[in-house]
C-alpha cells in the first residue's frame, strides 16, 4: 500500500504562515463585530429615551422638582400633555457631588436602588454599561440636577434581557465566523496543493530520470519554474555529455592501450633485444601508456576542448609510433616515408598528436601490403596532414560512416570501430576536417586539416 506523501517543509511553511493569518484576522474580525454590537445595542437602548421623557418630567413636577429647565432634557411641548400617560422601564436619579442620592424616579424606588450613586461614572460622556447588585444597566446622564450646578441626573436602564440577546447573537457570530474559518483553511489548503503541483511534478520527473525512465524535464511548466527547469535540463545534458566522455575515454583509453600492450609483448618476445635494451624499451612503453591514461581521464574530466591548444612536432611522435607498430608488426615488413619540409609542427595538443598519429598509422600498418606514407602540407588557409598506405583502400560508400563510434571498414579483421572515430571528435575539437580518399599509393588516404587561427 502506497502512503500518502506528506507535505514538504515549504509547503507546510507555506500553509501554517497562512493559517496563523487568517486565525489572527477571524479573531480581530469577532473582537470588532462584538465592539460593534456593543455600541449598537448601547445608542438602540438610548434611542427611545425620548419616550421616558414625559413621565420622568411628570415625576419631577410631582416632587416639586420641576424648577429644572425641561428645555435642558428636551421636552418637546406637545408631549407634555403625555407626561401623566407614558409608561417607561427607565429609572432615573439626581445624584450631589459627594454621591450621595438627592432624588429617584419611584420604579427605582420600587427596586430599592438607593445606593445606585456609588456606583454611577460622573464623568459619563457617552452611554455607558455597568453592573450594579449582579445586574446590568445602561446609564445616561441627561443633565445637572435640583437647580445645582455640581449635582448629576442621570437616567438609567436594566437590560439583562437585551444583554441575553446580544450573548446569543455574539455565539452565533462566534459560530459562523468559526465556520467560515475552516472552509478559509480548507480552501487554501486546496489552493496551495494546487499551486505545489508542479514541484510534485518536477520532483516525480526528476526521479523518473534518476531511474532512466525519462531522458529530460518536460517544458509543460508555469512561467514562473522556466528558468528553473531550464537550468536543470541544462544540468542533466551536461551529465549525460559528461557520462558520454567518461564511456569515451574508457573505450579510446582501452583502445589505446591495446597497441601498447601488443608492442611489450612484442618486445618480450625479440630474443634479438639485450636483457639491458628490453628494459629500456618496455619501460618507454610503461610511460607511454601512464601519459595515455592521464591524458584520457583528462579528457573526460574537462572535455576535448578543454585541453590547451599549443604547437606539436610532428616527427618525433611519427618515430615513437612507427617504432612501437614496428615492433607489433613485426611479421610485415612496412617502409614508412616521411616528409615534414613544408610543415614540421601542427597547433595541437602533444597528447592529441599523438593520439591522432597512433589510431591512424596503426590502421595504415594493419591494412597496408608494405608502404605507409605521413606528410604534411602548408596552405594559405590551414595546415593539412597526410597519412597513406598501399593497402585496400576505403569503399567510397561507407568513407564517411568509419567516423562513426562502432562502425569498421573491414568486418573481417579483428577491431573495436573506435580509433577514427577518435580522431574525428579529436580533429573536429580544434574545429579541423577529417576525411578518406583514395591514396597515390592506390590505398587509403586520410586527409586532415586544420583552419589558421586569423
Amino acid at each position: 500500500m502506497i502512503k500518502p506523501k506528506m507535505p514538504s517543509p515549504i509547503h507546510r511553511r507555506v500553509i501554517t504562515t497562512s493559517i496563523s493569518i487568517i486565525l489572527v484576522f477571524t479573531v480581530a474580525l469577532g473582537l470588532v463585530l462584538n465592539q460593534l454590537y456593543n455600541k449598537s445595542y448601547l445608542a438602540l437602548y438610548s434611542s427611545d429615551l425620548l419616550s421616558a421623557v414625559p413621565q420622568i418630567v411628570g415625576e419631577l413636577k410631582r416632587d416639586n422638582l420641576l424648577e429644572i429647565d425641561a428645555s435642558r432634557i428636551h421636552v418637546a411641548p406637545e408631549n407634555r400633555a403625555e407626561m401623566d400617560s407614558v409608561e417607561s422601564d427607565y429609572m432615573a436619579f439626581i445624584c450631589q457631588p459627594d454621591k450621595s442620592l438627592f432624588w429617584m424616579s419611584g420604579h427605582a424606588k420600587g427596586l430599592g436602588l438607593s445606593d445606585i450613586c456609588q456606583v454611577l461614572p460622573y464623568d459619563l460622556v457617552d452611554p455607558e454599561l455597568i453592573m450594579y447588585n449582579t445586574h446590568p444597566y445602561v446609564v445616561h446622564e441627561i443633565a445637572e440636577g435640583s437647580g445645582l450646578i455640581e449635582d448629576k441626573f442621570f437616567v438609567v436602564r436594566e437590560v439583562a434581557p437585551q444583554l441575553e440577546r446580544l450573548s446569543a447573537i455574539k455565539r452565533k457570530t462566534w459560530f459562523y465566523l468559526g465556520m467560515l474559518f475552516i472552509a478559509t483553511t480548507a480552501l487554501l489548503y486546496a489552493a496551495s496543493y494546487w499551486s505545489f503541483s508542479p514541484l510534485r511534478k518536477l520532483a516525480g520527473e526528476l526521479n523518473e530520470i534518476a531511474e532512466s525512465r525519462l531522458e529530460k524535464l518536460n517544458t509543460d511548466y508555469p512561467s514562473e519554474l522556466e528558468d528553473v527547469t531550464d537550468a536543470l535540463n541544462r544540468m542533466i545534458e551536461l551529465r549525460k555529455e559528461q557520462t558520454q566522455r567518461y564511456r569515451h575515454a574508457m573505450d579510446d583509453l582501452a583502445h589505446s592501450l591495446k597497441s601498447r600492450l601488443a608492442a611489450t609483448n612484442a618486445l618480450l618476445d625479440d630474443s634479438a633485444l639485450s636483457r639491458e635494451m628490453m628494459s629500456k624499451r618496455i619501460v618507454e612503453q610503461v610511460s607511454q601508456m601512464d601519459d595515455m591514461v592521464q591524458y584520457q581521464l583528462k579528457r573526460a574530466l574537462v572535455g576535448q576542448r578543454g585541453l590547451v591548444r599549443e604547437k606539436s612536432e610532428i616527427k618525433p611522435s611519427v618515430d615513437s609510433l612507427t617504432g612501437m607498430l614496428s615492433k607489433v608488426y613485426r611479421d610485415k615488413p612496412v617502409n614508412v616515408t616521411q616528409d615534414f619540409r613544408e610543415l614540421e609542427s601542427l597547433p595541437l595538443n602533444k597528447n592529441d598528436l599523438t593520439e591522432l598519429l597512433g589510431n591512424l598509422l596503426e590502421n595504415a600498418f594493419r591494412f597496408c601490403i608494405g608502404e605507409v606514407r605521413v606528410r604534411t602540407r602548408d596552405t594559405v588557409e590551414s595546415y593539412i596532414l597526410l597519412i597513406e598506405d598501399d593497402g585496400p583502400g576505403i569503399p567510397e560508400p561507407i568513407r564517411d560512416s568509419v567516423f562513426q563510434r562502432g562502425v569498421r571498414a573491414d568486418q573481417l579483421n579483428p577491431g573495436t570501430g573506435i580509433g577514427l572515430a577518435v580522431c574525428h571528435e579529436i580533429v573536429e575539437s580544434y574545429e579541423g576536417v577529417i576525411s578518406v580518399t583514395t591514396s597515390e599509393l592506390e590505398g587509403a588516404a586520410f586527409v586532415i586539416q586544420f583552419p589558421k587561427q586569423r
